[in-house]
């Protein structure tokens, strides 16, 4: 989060902007910490952790930026100077913005305003989805479904390139999938066509592979080679290995109870969000932007992207760091 005078060159004009953007949105929402619970403006003595140019940054603020970091107990102390320090940077990029009379340029008013906007909906949005555990029911009913991620759980061990796929080479790549052998066939093609790739080697444990790439996986054998497909990349996985790895009882119970949260979570979320749109009034003026009725139906069970910031949100670290590398792109 800390800035740099190379950065700070790079940014000029426009992008300075669009930088400060949810900076300033940050300062506008947490200017309440500054106010003590008399609402007199006062800060209580150690609140306050460091003055730029008169403004307070506070405990609460720098408490606030180290749980979005998911900084752990052994590392907050070098951790909460450093973000300290990215605090410091903020403020004076803050009041050099206001100076400026950024904050009355209509572009970063109304992106204020979209943040605002954004943290309000999502804010609602927690504070109706249940914060109960499941219970040991639950979690066993879960686990037992589910062997292919607990008691037959396998970690498959990949060799992969991926790179992005334009229009014109679509067709050539599918017919490259009904050939290709091996990885080296496909980063060969690849360096025929001067399309750029990235290499490496990635281990999926199952519980982070999505179910019907897993199915997938469970079929396939070692030296196997697989295209998959998605937002406009492809990746090319050659199977170099398949460990069984099964999670002990012990070990899948707070797993399974994540899992759980996370999706009462989402469903809580989803009824909420159906239940507001049936009440509400919405009559749309450009009858161009006018969902058909298909879509309409479709909303109501589809999550927005407020619904979908919460899901991402509760995801584990241990997903995010597995799908890091090779599948996180698509």
């Amino acid at each position: 989060m800390g800035f740099n005078q190379n950065f700070v060159n790079r940014v000029s004009g426009r992008h300075l902007i669009v930088t400060l953007l949810m900076f300033y949105a940050t300062f506008l929402l947490a200017a309440c910490d500054k106010k003590g619970a008399d609402g007199s403006g006062e800060v209580k003595a150690g609140q306050s952790i460091v003055r730029v140019n008169g403004d307070e940054i506070t405990i609460h603020q720098l408490n606030l930026e180290m749980q979005r970091a998911n900084i752990q107990p052994a590392q907050q102390e070098v951790a909460g100077k450093q973000i300290a320090k990215s605090l410091v940077d903020r403020q004076i990029l803050v009041q050099e913005a206001v100076k400026s009379k950024l904050d009355r340029n209509p572009n970063v008013m109304q992106a204020i305003e979209s943040a605002k906007a954004q943290i309000l909906a999502q804010a609602y949005l927690e504070s109706k989805v249940p914060s109960t555990p499941p219970t040991e029911a639950e979690v066993v009913a879960y686990r037992t479904q589910h062997p292919e991620i607990f008691a037959n759980r396998k970690v498959y061990v990949m060799d992969e390139a991926s790179f992005v796929v334009d229009a014109a080479n679509t067709q050539s790549v599918q017919s490259l999938s009904q050939v290709a052998k091996t990885v080296e066939d496909v980063t060969a093609w690849l360096d025929s066509h001067q399309i750029k790739f990235t290499r490496n080697t990635a281990a999926h444990a199952a519980e982070t592979v999505p179910a019907e790439l897993l199915e997938k996986f469970s079929k396939m054998v070692v030296g196997d080679l697989i295209f998959i497909n998605g937002n406009g990349r492809t990746l090319v996985g050659r199977m170099v290995e398949i460990k069984d790895m099964p999670i002990s009882d012990a070990d899948a119970k707070p797993l399974v109870e994540r899992i759980l949260t996370n999706e009462k979570r989402k469903k809580s979320a989803e009824a909420e969000m159906a239940r507001l749109r049936a009440t509400a009034q919405i009559e749309y003026l450009n009858k161009k932007f006018e969902p058909s009725t298909a879509a309409k139906s479709a909303a109501v069970v589809e999550p927005d992207s407020t619904v979908k910031s919460i899901d991402q949100a509760t995801s584990s670290a241990a997903q995010d760091k597995s799908l890091e590398k090779g599948l996180s792109g698509l």
